[in-house]
Protein backbone atom coordinates (compact mmCIF):
# COMPACT_ATOMS: atom_id res chain seq x y z
CA UNK A 1 0.00 0.00 0.00
CA UNK A 2 1.53 3.31 -1.11
CA UNK A 3 -0.20 6.69 -0.68
CA UNK A 4 -3.43 4.89 0.25
CA UNK A 5 -3.27 2.88 -2.97
CA UNK A 6 -3.29 -0.89 -3.24
CA UNK A 7 -1.79 -1.96 -6.56
CA UNK A 8 -3.15 -5.21 -8.01
CA UNK A 9 -1.00 -7.02 -10.56
CA UNK A 10 -2.55 -10.49 -10.49
CA UNK A 11 -4.44 -10.94 -13.76
CA UNK A 12 -7.16 -13.03 -12.10
CA UNK A 13 -7.81 -10.40 -9.43
CA UNK A 14 -7.94 -7.66 -12.05
CA UNK A 15 -10.30 -9.74 -14.19
CA UNK A 16 -12.61 -10.33 -11.22
CA UNK A 17 -12.90 -6.61 -10.50
CA UNK A 18 -13.51 -5.75 -14.17
CA UNK A 19 -16.20 -8.45 -14.36
CA UNK A 20 -17.87 -7.04 -11.26
CA UNK A 21 -17.92 -3.56 -12.79
CA UNK A 22 -19.36 -4.93 -16.03
CA UNK A 23 -21.93 -7.18 -14.36
CA UNK A 24 -23.37 -4.36 -12.27
CA UNK A 25 -23.39 -1.91 -15.18
CA UNK A 26 -21.18 0.58 -13.33
CA UNK A 27 -19.92 3.51 -15.36
CA UNK A 28 -16.22 4.40 -15.68
CA UNK A 29 -14.74 7.69 -16.81
CA UNK A 30 -12.04 7.15 -19.45
CA UNK A 31 -9.77 10.02 -20.44
CA UNK A 32 -6.90 10.66 -22.82
CA UNK A 33 -4.69 13.74 -23.20
CA UNK A 34 -3.56 14.66 -26.72
CA UNK A 35 -1.48 17.79 -27.39
CA UNK A 36 -2.56 19.35 -24.12
CA UNK A 37 -6.27 18.64 -24.64
CA UNK A 38 -8.03 16.05 -22.45
CA UNK A 39 -10.89 14.03 -23.90
CA UNK A 40 -13.28 12.22 -21.55
CA UNK A 41 -15.94 9.58 -21.98
CA UNK A 42 -18.41 8.06 -19.53
CA UNK A 43 -18.28 4.43 -20.64
CA UNK A 44 -19.46 0.92 -19.85
CA UNK A 45 -17.57 -2.36 -20.03
CA UNK A 46 -19.74 -4.40 -22.40
CA UNK A 47 -17.58 -7.53 -22.73
CA UNK A 48 -14.56 -9.14 -21.08
CA UNK A 49 -12.39 -11.71 -22.82
CA UNK A 50 -10.39 -13.76 -20.31
CA UNK A 51 -8.54 -15.60 -23.07
CA UNK A 52 -7.08 -12.64 -24.95
CA UNK A 53 -7.24 -10.43 -21.81
CA UNK A 54 -9.08 -7.52 -23.32
CA UNK A 55 -12.24 -5.53 -22.66
CA UNK A 56 -14.82 -3.98 -24.98
CA UNK A 57 -16.02 -0.47 -24.12
CA UNK A 58 -19.01 1.56 -25.31
CA UNK A 59 -20.07 5.11 -24.41
CA UNK A 60 -22.74 5.18 -21.71
CA UNK A 61 -24.79 7.46 -23.94
CA UNK A 62 -25.22 5.61 -27.24
CA UNK A 63 -25.39 8.93 -29.10
CA UNK A 64 -21.84 9.85 -28.03
CA UNK A 65 -18.66 8.87 -29.86
CA UNK A 66 -15.14 8.22 -28.64
CA UNK A 67 -12.59 10.91 -29.50
CA UNK A 68 -9.60 8.80 -28.46
CA UNK A 69 -6.73 7.77 -30.72
CA UNK A 70 -5.18 4.27 -30.48
CA UNK A 71 -1.56 5.42 -30.15
CA UNK A 72 -1.97 6.94 -26.66
CA UNK A 73 -3.03 5.07 -23.47
CA UNK A 74 -6.35 5.83 -21.81
CA UNK A 75 -6.90 6.18 -18.08
CA UNK A 76 -9.99 5.02 -16.21
CA UNK A 77 -11.54 5.73 -12.83
CA UNK A 78 -14.90 5.09 -11.24
CA UNK A 79 -17.19 7.75 -9.80
CA UNK A 80 -15.66 7.55 -6.33
CA UNK A 81 -12.00 7.25 -7.40
CA UNK A 82 -11.81 3.92 -5.58
CA UNK A 83 -10.67 2.16 -8.78
CA UNK A 84 -8.04 3.60 -11.14
CA UNK A 85 -6.14 1.99 -14.01
CA UNK A 86 -4.44 2.61 -17.36
CA UNK A 87 -4.88 0.50 -20.48
CA UNK A 88 -3.77 0.43 -24.12
CA UNK A 89 -6.24 0.66 -27.00
CA UNK A 90 -6.15 -2.30 -29.38
CA UNK A 91 -8.89 -1.22 -31.77
CA UNK A 92 -11.52 1.49 -32.27
CA UNK A 93 -14.59 0.54 -34.30
CA UNK A 94 -16.69 3.40 -35.76
CA UNK A 95 -15.82 5.52 -32.69
CA UNK A 96 -18.50 3.76 -30.60
CA UNK A 97 -16.61 0.60 -29.64
CA UNK A 98 -13.14 0.29 -28.17
CA UNK A 99 -11.24 -2.92 -27.54
CA UNK A 100 -8.51 -2.37 -24.94
CA UNK A 101 -6.13 -4.68 -23.13
CA UNK A 102 -6.37 -5.57 -19.46
CA UNK A 103 -4.46 -3.08 -17.29
CA UNK A 104 -1.10 -4.29 -16.01
CA UNK A 105 -1.84 -2.51 -12.73
CA UNK A 106 -5.18 -1.71 -11.14
CA UNK A 107 -5.20 0.59 -8.14
CA UNK A 108 -7.72 0.31 -5.35
CA UNK A 109 -7.75 3.63 -3.55
CA UNK A 110 -8.45 3.96 0.15
CA UNK A 111 -10.88 6.90 0.20
CA UNK A 112 -11.45 6.81 3.96
CA UNK A 113 -9.84 9.49 6.09
CA UNK A 114 -8.90 9.61 9.75
CA UNK A 115 -8.83 6.92 12.41
CA UNK A 116 -10.23 3.55 11.39
CA UNK A 117 -11.40 1.08 14.05
CA UNK A 118 -11.08 -2.60 13.14
CA UNK A 119 -13.68 -5.10 14.41
CA UNK A 120 -12.96 -7.95 11.99
CA UNK A 121 -12.75 -10.63 14.70
CA UNK A 122 -15.62 -9.53 16.97
CA UNK A 123 -18.58 -10.62 14.82
CA UNK A 124 -20.49 -7.40 15.47
CA UNK A 125 -23.80 -7.33 13.58
CA UNK A 126 -25.24 -4.52 11.47
CA UNK A 127 -28.81 -4.25 10.17
CA UNK A 128 -29.30 -2.42 6.86
CA UNK A 129 -31.37 -2.03 3.72
CA UNK A 130 -30.75 -0.83 0.16
CA UNK A 131 -32.68 2.38 -0.51
CA UNK A 132 -32.13 2.10 -4.27
CA UNK A 133 -33.98 -1.14 -4.90
CA UNK A 134 -37.10 -0.77 -7.05
CA UNK A 135 -38.74 -3.86 -5.56
CA UNK A 136 -41.29 -2.60 -3.01
CA UNK A 137 -40.96 -5.62 -0.71
CA UNK A 138 -37.16 -5.55 -0.75
CA UNK A 139 -37.10 -1.78 -0.17
CA UNK A 140 -38.90 -2.30 3.13
CA UNK A 141 -36.90 -5.37 4.13
CA UNK A 142 -33.82 -5.10 6.36
CA UNK A 143 -30.86 -7.50 6.17
CA UNK A 144 -28.03 -8.47 8.48
CA UNK A 145 -24.29 -8.29 7.98
CA UNK A 146 -21.04 -8.43 9.97
CA UNK A 147 -19.09 -5.24 10.71
CA UNK A 148 -15.43 -5.19 9.61
CA UNK A 149 -14.23 -1.67 10.35
CA UNK A 150 -15.59 1.78 11.12
CA UNK A 151 -14.32 5.35 10.73
CA UNK A 152 -15.94 8.76 10.96
CA UNK A 153 -16.37 8.73 7.18
CA UNK A 154 -17.54 5.20 6.51
CA UNK A 155 -17.58 1.52 7.34
CA UNK A 156 -17.14 -1.87 5.73
CA UNK A 157 -19.08 -5.04 6.39
CA UNK A 158 -19.58 -8.58 5.09
CA UNK A 159 -22.86 -10.03 3.82
CA UNK A 160 -23.96 -13.19 2.03
CA UNK A 161 -23.85 -12.97 -1.77
CA UNK A 162 -27.55 -13.81 -2.03
CA UNK A 163 -28.33 -10.60 -0.11
CA UNK A 164 -26.17 -8.22 -2.13
CA UNK A 165 -26.55 -9.85 -5.56
CA UNK A 166 -28.45 -6.84 -6.91
CA UNK A 167 -26.41 -4.14 -5.15
CA UNK A 168 -24.58 -1.63 -7.36
CA UNK A 169 -21.80 0.86 -6.76
CA UNK A 170 -23.50 4.17 -5.97
CA UNK A 171 -26.49 2.64 -4.17
CA UNK A 172 -27.65 4.33 -0.97
CA UNK A 173 -27.45 1.97 2.01
CA UNK A 174 -29.29 2.75 5.25
CA UNK A 175 -28.28 1.30 8.64
CA UNK A 176 -30.86 1.01 11.43
CA UNK A 177 -28.89 -1.02 13.99
CA UNK A 178 -25.17 -1.37 14.76
CA UNK A 179 -24.01 -3.99 17.27
CA UNK A 180 -27.52 -4.26 18.70
CA UNK A 181 -27.76 -0.47 19.14
CA UNK A 182 -30.94 0.91 17.51
CA UNK A 183 -30.09 4.21 15.89
CA UNK A 184 -32.38 7.16 16.62
CA UNK A 185 -31.45 8.54 13.22
CA UNK A 186 -30.52 6.00 10.52
CA UNK A 187 -27.00 6.22 9.12
CA UNK A 188 -27.05 6.58 5.34
CA UNK A 189 -24.12 6.25 2.97
CA UNK A 190 -23.07 5.39 -0.56
CA UNK A 191 -21.77 2.00 -1.64
CA UNK A 192 -18.26 2.62 -3.02
CA UNK A 193 -16.76 -0.89 -3.03
CA UNK A 194 -18.10 -4.42 -3.45
CA UNK A 195 -15.85 -7.46 -3.72
CA UNK A 196 -16.37 -11.22 -3.44
CA UNK A 197 -14.56 -13.04 -0.62
CA UNK A 198 -12.65 -16.08 -1.81
CA UNK A 199 -12.97 -18.52 1.10
CA UNK A 200 -14.40 -22.03 0.52
CA UNK A 201 -14.88 -22.44 4.29
CA UNK A 202 -17.70 -19.88 4.49
CA UNK A 203 -21.05 -19.25 2.84
CA UNK A 204 -20.40 -17.27 -0.40
CA UNK A 205 -20.04 -13.69 0.80
CA UNK A 206 -18.89 -10.22 -0.26
CA UNK A 207 -17.25 -7.30 1.45
CA UNK A 208 -18.95 -3.92 1.00
CA UNK A 209 -17.62 -0.46 1.85
CA UNK A 210 -19.87 2.52 2.55
CA UNK A 211 -18.98 6.21 2.53
CA UNK A 212 -21.27 8.14 4.89
CA UNK A 213 -23.31 11.08 3.64
CA UNK A 214 -22.09 12.95 6.72
CA UNK A 215 -19.18 12.25 9.05
CA UNK A 216 -19.86 10.64 12.45
CA UNK A 217 -17.79 11.63 15.52
CA UNK A 218 -15.54 8.89 16.87
CA UNK A 219 -17.19 9.24 20.30
CA UNK A 220 -20.52 8.35 18.72
CA UNK A 221 -19.00 5.34 16.98
CA UNK A 222 -17.59 4.06 20.26
CA UNK A 223 -21.03 4.45 21.82
CA UNK A 224 -22.38 1.98 19.28
CA UNK A 225 -19.51 -0.43 19.78
CA UNK A 226 -19.49 -0.24 23.60
CA UNK A 227 -22.94 -1.83 23.58
CA UNK A 228 -22.05 -5.30 24.88
CA UNK A 229 -25.12 -7.22 23.65
CA UNK A 230 -23.35 -9.13 20.91
CA UNK A 231 -19.67 -8.88 21.79
CA UNK A 232 -18.15 -12.33 22.36
CA UNK A 233 -21.56 -13.95 21.79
Amino acid sequence: MIDNRQALQDIEEISEILEKISRHGNCLEFCQTVNGLTYRSQSLIKFINNFSYDIALRPKDKLNRFQFIPEIPIFAKNEFNSIVFKCEIKKINHHNLIVANFPELLYLLNTREGQRLNFENLNLPVIFRNNNTTDYQLKNLFFGGRLCDFSRNGLSFVVYDEICADFNIGDKVQFSTINGYSLKEPIIGTLVYLQNIEDPKIVPSSKLAIRFDRAIPIKQILKYIDNQIYINA
